[in-house]
């Protein structure tokens, strides 16, 4: 009876050892070593879903690590490696990009709300499964490590409480320690952003809805500034009599605002020549009246960009301004053009352009959540 007990004690005590029976994928000691972080995702999507596979849980982990090694990650001494797996793309090529999108919007949680910057990353991409320290492989798998120097283990003697002192001894020792990683906040420094498309090609769907095809381009100068030039060119005409013939060129300077750089203002002109005639356009005026001439106009631009991916945006915007019209009215009886006024002029206020346009940017790391 007495070996029966002590058999049984000794098996609760060996099923009480720290450690035993965890599935968690979270590694690594406060002491030093490495820490690791896992975030999942769905498979074949790049999306980050927080409340997915316990992603919140580690995110709220990696929060609390980047606020206490703040010091010595933005000193450049603990750079955050990020790897990015995926192995559920169609392709290998697929399966990359994937794996690079997913990086990104991971470290864009840190660079959004811990102000972290690119440069204190390390980023790699592998188009396989990671395997996890239990053994187990998971196909689609963002994991964030954080490598803590090996001088961070002399906290483990604050982990032994001494409890004739009370816990007060830990206490005293740590503020000074907080007032170390406070001290390389102020370097600005750690809130360089990340670099947004430096080029993007872009179609306004809502002129190209009226046969009025439109092209144009952006040049991103800096995060906060862009240049835009649209182009649009309509060329149409029928044995019926109906004309459409337009072009058009509208240049415009933008300023991005807010936090994601995503809304903006602009100082934007239009300049161009028409010739309608019972056209799409010409169904706007009456049925029996064209009108050729020219036009030109400025005015202010308001706008926002959202996202679809990682390459494609919507690009919706409103300009109201001045315009000025020189143009000629005319009717066509038996095929031959009849001119009712000529050399007329207008001039008024009113909106100068109208966007729903579809952008692919160019050279980007443009950063989506």
């Amino acid at each position: 009876m007495m070996r029966k007990t002590l058999l049984a004690g000794l098996f609760l005590l060996f099923l009480s050892l720290p450690g035993y029976g965890s599935e968690t994928l979270y590694s690594g000691s406060p002491t030093g070593g490495d820490t690791i972080i896992t975030f999942r995702f769905v498979p074949g999507e790049d999306m980050f879903y927080v409340p997915y596979g316990g992603n919140n849980t580690e995110l709220d982990r990696l929060y609390a690590l980047v606020d206490e090694y703040r010091a010595e990650i933005t000193s450049g001494r603990m750079p955050v490696d990020v790897d990015g797996y995926c192995a559920s793309g169609e392709t290998p090529e697929a399966s990359f990009r994937i794996a690079v999108t997913r990086s990104n919007r991971v470290k864009s949680e840190l660079i959004v709300h811990k102000r972290l910057a690119e440069e204190h990353f390390i980023t790699k991409n592998h188009v396989s499964a990671y395997t996890a320290p239990d053994g187990k492989t998971y196909r689609d798998m963002v994991v964030v490590t954080l490598r803590i120097p090996a001088k961070e283990q002399p906290k483990q003697p604050k982990l032994v409480k001494e409890e004739p002192r009370c816990e007060e001894p830990p206490v005293e020792e740590r503020q000074p320690e907080s007032v170390v990683e406070q001290q390389p906040e102020p370097v600005v420094e750690i809130a360089v952003p990340a670099k947004f498309y430096c080029f993007a090609v872009r179609t306004n769907l809502l002129y190209d809805a009226f046969l009025l095809p439109t092209l144009g381009v952006e040049w991103r100068v800096n995060r906060h500034i862009g240049i835009k030039v649209d182009g649009s060119h309509s060329w149409l005409g029928n044995e019926k009599g109906k004309v459409q013939k337009i072009w058009l060129v509208s240049p415009e300077v933008r300023w991005y605002l807010l936090n994601n750089k995503r809304f903006y203002v602009g100082v934007g002109a239009n300049i161009g020549e028409y010739n309608i005639y019972k056209g799409m356009l010409g169904s706007l005026f009456s049925d029996d009246t064209g009108y050729q001439g020219k036009l030109w106009g400025a005015g202010l631009t308001v706008g926002y960009q959202l996202c679809l991916s990682h390459r494609f945006s919507f690009d919706f915007n409103l300009g109201l301004g001045y315009t000025r019209m020189e143009y000629d009215r005319f009717t066509v009886s038996n095929k031959v053009r009849v001119f009712k006024d000529r050399d007329k002029t207008k001039n008024f206020w009113s909106p100068t352009q109208a966007g729903i346009s579809l952008i692919w940017t160019i050279g980007s790391n443009n950063i989506v959540r």
